[in-house]
């Protein structure tokens, strides 16, 4: 033997063997089919989710249609509680602050609605 496949015998003699194992997993993968009554009821529940997101973005355009008087006598807001009791206001600044946390409010419930519909 030369000095060179000595040198090449012994370098590989002082580095430790790794060895690779070669694992094969199995090509087949079982989907459970859902029964027909599970299937029917999440086309159910789809179903109300998708009518919720109709009722919220048809919400939120009615509202974008809404406009405020600019000599801030053209809208009044009026809450009724459930025994009756009425609020009552035409002040512009609070019924622009009240609309803008409708809007804020109905497009974080729209983009609720919009993550919970799933296929």
């Amino acid at each position: 033997m030369n000095n060179a496949a000595k040198k090449l015998d012994a370098e590989s003699a002082e580095q430790p063997k790794t060895s690779l194992e070669v694992v094969k997993k199995d090509g087949k993968e079982v989907t459970e089919v859902p029964s027909l009554e599970k299937r029917i009821q999440k086309v159910e529940d789809l179903s109300m989710l998708i009518e919720k997101w109709r009722k919220l973005t048809e919400t939120r355009r009615n509202l974008q249609t809404f406009s405020l008087g600019a000599d801030g006598l053209g809208a009044t807001v009026f809450l009724r509680d459930a025994s009756g009791k009425e609020f009552k206001t035409s002040n512009t600044p609070v019924v622009s602050a009240v609309m803008e946390e409708i809007k804020t409010t109905l497009d974080e419930r729209i983009k609720e609605v919009e993550t919970q519909i799933k296929f």
